[in-house]
């Protein structure tokens, strides 16, 4: 009965896992998942800077390497970390804005950002 029970169990696990994962997946491409918000715009400053320089005060104080602002969004600054521990995958982000800034193509950049804040950390970098 109890061999049972635990195949059971392992048998349900992928379709709860799985469920959950999918659950903030957008349904489209080209809408922000329901806890981002998204900008598009060209970019219009590319900046990189040396660990440990943060970009910004107190509450709105930005941890990132990379820094770019749009066009369309005056004042607000969007920043990726390049930290040694940072995943892989922020090194071809900060590529992929680095060609959109020299080729002045546009972009969406999906970030979760507090109500009043003009500093976003970047999640999703999307060339339109």
């Amino acid at each position: 009965m109890i061999k049972l029970m635990k195949v059971l169990l392992l048998a349900t696990l992928p379709v709860f896992f799985g469920a959950s994962a999918l659950a903030d997946s957008p349904t489209k491409l080209d809408v922000a998942d329901s806890h981002s918000v998204a900008n598009k715009g060209k970019i219009n400053l590319y900046r990189v800077q040396i660990q440990g320089l943060e970009f910004g005060k107190d509450q709105e104080a930005l941890d990132a390497e990379v820094l770019v602002t749009l066009d369309t969004q005056p004042g607000m600054v969007f920043g990726l970390r390049l930290h040694p521990d940072s995943p892989p995958i922020n090194k071809v982000m900060a590529d992929t804005l680095r060609d959109a800034y020299l080729n002045q193509t546009p972009v969406t950049l999906q970030h979760q950002v507090a109500p009043g804040n003009k500093h976003a950390k970047i999640h999703v970098i999307q060339l339109n």
